[in-house]
């Protein structure tokens, strides 16, 4: 029964009571003159009650229909994720090149000890082994770029549009942001201050020229807030090479509808002759997925050219004794699990 008739209901009777006995609302015996008074005095009273009543039964009733209309959202979105799931989709072959296919022996941790730390893999690198290192997104502190400064005694190239200067000793800042070498996509109130990394690279090099440059001799840290899209999918491969380790923190892999355009980054990466050696999720942001498929919506990726591992691909998550929460008051994210 509704809060509205069981009301209604107790109204009728409580008047049918108070006619026939001419009791006054405070319990004594009326003359009939009070006794029409108070009824109607009741009767106001009551039919507020129902009224009250009546709309609080009509506001839960569109608070579950709200709920049901969420949960039926919710529902569909799953089933279009795992629609997309299917073989041959771009969110399939996305998650598909974050396996661990690189083989690390030794790895090493360059940076903070937490929000802004990664890990190295120092496999063949030592000193003299690379010749300089570009640390892409510095904002106001860049331990990594101190980092290998100190470990492997090379300069470091920083990259920040969006601040005026550096502090780290051993490193040349520019104020440049490193944008998409196709010119769509420059940084927003700083579209004049952009270099693709081609020309990152060229001006870096003291005059000397791409083809000149050893592949693999130079190693890259990048942090970009969602701009790292676009600069992989529109770099040629050839750029890429000169890199022999690549850290790289990826951002927004939840938004499906930017799948494509993930998917074509990554594959430029791997077919530069990349694999993934290491990966860690953000705890600043939580996961995403579908059907048993999970991963970091900020996911740390370490990539190297190398081996493969013996053991085949891993599609799950490796957690490494050196990895840390970027956020040290949260837990660790759940490991991730690709297709």
């Amino acid at each position: 029964m509704s809060p509205s008739s069981f009301a209604l209901i107790l109204t009728s009777l409580v008047l049918a009571q108070a006619q026939e006995d001419g009791v006054c609302q405070d319990g004594t015996v009326c003359h009939k003159g009070d006794a029409d008074e108070d009824h109607a005095s009741l009767i106001s009273l009551l039919q507020t009650q129902i009224k009250i009543n009546t709309n609080k039964a009509h506001t839960e009733t569109h608070s579950v229909e709200q709920h049901r209309q969420e949960s039926l959202k919710l529902h569909n979105k799953f089933l279009l994720a795992a629609k997309d799931m299917d073989d041959g989709s771009s969110t399939k072959g996305l998650l598909e090149s974050f396996r661990i296919c690189g083989q690390c022996s030794n790895f090493q941790r360059f940076g903070e000890p937490h929000d802004g730390g990664y890990l190295m893999c120092m496999d063949g690198l030592k000193k003299g082994s690379a010749t300089a290192a570009f640390s892409l997104g510095v904002e106001h502190h860049d331990k990594w770029s101190e980092d290998v400064v100190k470990n492997l005694g090379i300069p470091v190239n920083q990259f920040d549009c969006t601040v005026d200067q550096s502090d780290c000793a051993g490193c040349k800042f520019f104020k440049k942001c490193i944008v998409s070498a196709d010119g769509q996509h420059p940084v927003p109130g700083h579209e004049t201050e952009g270099w693709s990394l081609q020309e990152a690279v060229s001006k870096t090099s003291k005059g000397t020229e791409l083809e000149q440059i050893p592949d693999g001799s130079l190693l890259m840290k990048m942090d970009i807030e969602s701009s790292e899209w676009p600069i992989y999918a529109s770099e040629p491969p050839e750029v890429l090479k000169k890199f022999g380790e690549l850290i790289v923190e990826f951002h927004g892999l939840q938004f499906e509808q930017r799948h494509p355009e993930y998917l074509k980054a990554m594959q430029h990466i791997l077919g530069a002759g990349f694999k993934v050696a290491h990966l860690h999720g953000n705890n600043y942001e939580g996961m995403t997925g579908s059907e048993g498929v999970t991963i970091p919506r900020v996911l740390e990726v370490t990539f190297v050219h190398g081996g493969a591992r013996p053991a085949g691909c891993a599609a799950d998550q490796l957690y490494e004794k050196l990895d840390a929460p970027n956020n040290p008051g949260v837990a660790e994210l759940p490991m991730a699990h690709l297709p």
